[in-house]
């Protein structure tokens, strides 16, 4: 997969995000704390969120609540389920005891609300998700890859999207993919924390 390197924050920091993938800010507005990239033929996005660091947790058991929290703000059907989570190894980033922790999981959620008006626009999301601590500077950046797996039939994207169901080996090297992207994220310019 190719990948194209893009600017965060002003090029406080930077990563490589798969060709195709477009600066969502050009089209909806998008928070000051949070970089998008979406594919619209795949429905595929990329979110790289900046947030206070949430000390009471446990870094692997953090990033499992940042997971509950993404499933419970979408409104996310049934229990979202987890699939692993580890460590990973960013030496770009390893300094001042930064660490990152990756996992892979997969929610039912509808896009703005369309599941409230009908059942059959639920889609079948595989989250992927790491989380980078910055410790020094009391931030965590949280990326996530959402790749749909089944869309729903009355889903706003089922005309749009050309998402198909995984296999297993296929959600295995997209998550490869998504911690090799992972692993290209830079910080530029550590005063974004300040």
């Amino acid at each position: 997969m190719s990948r194209i390197q893009q600017q965060l924050y002003g090029g406080a920091m930077s990563m490589a995000v798969p060709a195709g993938m477009e600066d969502a800010s050009a089209f909806r507005e998008i928070p000051d704390h949070q970089e998008v990239f979406a594919d619209g033929r795949t429905d595929q996005s990329i979110i790289i969120e900046i947030l206070e660091s949430v000390a009471e947790h446990q870094e692997e058991n953090l990033l499992v609540y940042h997971f509950n929290e993404l499933a419970r703000a979408n409104d996310a059907e049934e229990p979202a389920t987890i699939g692993r989570t580890e460590q990973l190894q960013l030496p770009q980033v390893a300094h001042n005891g930064t660490e990152a922790y990756a996992l892979v999981g997969e929610q039912r959620v509808a896009k703005f609300n369309e599941g409230r008006k009908s059942a059959d626009a639920v889609n079948t999301v595989c989250v992927m998700m790491a989380l980078i601590r910055v410790p020094q500077h009391s931030a965590d950046i949280l990326v996530s890859l959402n790749v749909p797996l089944r869309i729903g039939q009355g889903s706003s994207s089922h005309a749009s999207s050309s998402a198909q169901t995984l296999s297993v080996a296929d959600t295995e090297a997209m998550y490869a993919e998504f911690k090799a992207m992972v692993g290209t994220l830079q910080i530029n310019d550590y005063g974004l924390f300040a």
